[in-house]
């Protein structure tokens, strides 16, 4: 009986340890937006994100590399859908893996997003008047995230992050309060739909990180 039952059991197994992560779109349409690219010298996330510009997306970009710095190499020249270039970096090398959420795009080259992306923040509040880089430091500066980045002795590198930058006045209504939601969709959230913000990471001579906002209206 439980060897015709094994099947099953697997099958469900699996099922359960693919269940995404986070709320994705299950009819995503942003990849279907059209671009074009030339051939060009570049790191990775630097190609990514010419694809983000030319189409014109929002979103989110991690890149885990064993380089350090990001390795650059000859990319393609490309004209045609989003899906289309992500899916020709895949058939070079790249294990991408990429997701929509509402009106974001999320490219990782990870079989799933790195583990201080998927840390949930109780609770974080900012302000839609304060700069990117300020909102984005109070989200790493939380207790989970804080206690996540020493758990994986991560050490932050690059300029943006913990940037000090000039408080701009707001009003109550400018407030967001984002309560039990992971360290990506608070980016999402800071970013409003009028940034993408890149995660990096890499493992040359220690474990470092960087997030910054390298599109933004």
């Amino acid at each position: 009986m439980l060897s015709r039952l094994q099947p099953y059991v697997v099958g469900i197994v699996v099922a359960l340890l693919v269940r995404p992560v986070f709320a994705q779109d299950p009819s995503p349409t942003l990849v279907k937006k059209k671009v074009t690219i030339q051939a060009q010298t570049a790191s990775l996330s630097e190609y990514l994100l010419t694809v983000f510009r030319g189409a014109n997306i929002r979103g989110g970009i991690s890149v885990v590399s064993e380089h350090c710095p990001e390795a650059a190499e000859e990319m393609p020249e490309f004209s045609g859908e989003v899906e289309g270039v992500l899916k020709r970096l895949v058939s070079t090398g790249h294990p991408l893996q990429w997701f929509q959420i509402g009106d974001n795009l999320i490219v990782l080259n990870t079989p799933s997003p790195p583990p201080i992306l998927t840390v949930e923040v109780r609770e974080f509040r900012f302000s839609r008047k304060e700069p990117l880089t300020k909102s984005a430091s109070g989200l790493f500066d939380t207790p989970e995230v804080a206690a996540t980045v020493r758990d994986l002795g991560l050490v932050e590198y690059g300029p943006e992050l913990g940037f000090a930058a000039l408080h701009q006045p707001g009003t109550p209504a400018d407030m967001v309060v984002l309560r039990n939601t992971k360290v990506l969709d608070a980016l999402n959230g800071i970013g409003g739909g009028d940034a993408v913000w890149l995660y990096k990471e890499s493992k040359c001579q220690r474990n470092v990180f960087s997030l910054n906002w390298p599109i933004r209206r």
